[in-house]
């Protein structure tokens, strides 16, 4: 067996150090095997979303999300239905860097159940069905929301809308900022414990916003039903950028 192993060496001794990374790479490659794949935290809820400055275009959608681990290049996830087959995009965020997201145009008819499957090379998940939506709603959007202040914990406000005949359970904010994904969305810097639905500002905490920095702020009211995301409104604010001053 010496005399192999003597005869790649000089061989890699040749090609120089980029022909040893290859070598390792094309090694490691042949000698392992597909790796295994999960399915976890697959959601499925309404989205309407108001105008906006944060790539997010304004709509009334249905959602479904899937944590898919390992994630990026070459899994690949797809939601199916009824015979038809749809790819989720992979929507990493800082929070959630193995984050899935299906967005569909909303549908009163197409409320049922999806089935989430997943593989990367010769591995497949678990195919996991997403919950159905008992009352598929489009919940109002909140009302002028601003942030006062030029700092880096600035009191947002907002008004809420007519809400009656609406089960708002709470209300978070969230804080979109850094860099955008797929190069148009900003990223969810981060979301708020849920607020009381009657809650009509919210200070950022500390250690969220850098000086000089831009951000958009995202009021959501929120339906849940048994405890899940089921119907919720997104209102942005206007572009805030922490003073340095």
């Amino acid at each position: 067996m010496s005399k192999p192993r003597l005869r790649i060496s000089v061989s890699l001794q040749r090609v120089g150090a980029s022909g040893c990374l290859l070598f390792a790479l094309l090694a490691s490659s042949a000698a392992s095997p597909s790796e295994e794949i999960a399915i976890t935290r697959v959601e499925r809820f309404t989205d309407n979303r108001g105008w906006n400055e944060a790539g997010h275009g304004p709509t009334h959608q249905f959602v479904v999300t899937a944590t898919v681990a390992p994630s990026g290049f070459p899994t690949l996830v797809f939601a199916e239905k009824d015979g038809a087959r749809q790819p989720l995009t992979h929507f990493a965020q800082p929070g959630a860097p193995d984050l899935y997201v299906l967005w569909q145009r909303f549908d009163p008819a197409a409320s049922g159940s999806w089935r989430i499957v997943a593989e990367r090379g010769d591995a497949k998940a678990a195919p996991v069905s997403t919950p159905v939506l008992a009352t598929p709603r489009q919940v109002p959007l909140a009302g002028n929301v601003r942030a006062a202040g030029k700092g880096a914990q600035p009191r947002l406000s907002w008004q809420l809308p007519n809400l009656a005949g609406f089960d708002i359970d709470r209300i978070r904010v969230a804080v979109l900022g850094g860099k955008r994904v797929h190069g148009r969305f900003m990223s969810t810097l981060y979301v708020s414990d849920g607020l009381p639905p009657g809650t009509k500002t919210f200070t950022i905490p500390s250690g969220i916003l850098a000086l000089g920095e831009r951000y958009i702020f995202q009021v959501m009211l929120e339906d849940l039903e048994v405890g899940k995301l089921e119907n919720r409104s997104l209102t942005y604010s206007a572009p805030y950028t922490v003073s340095r001053k």
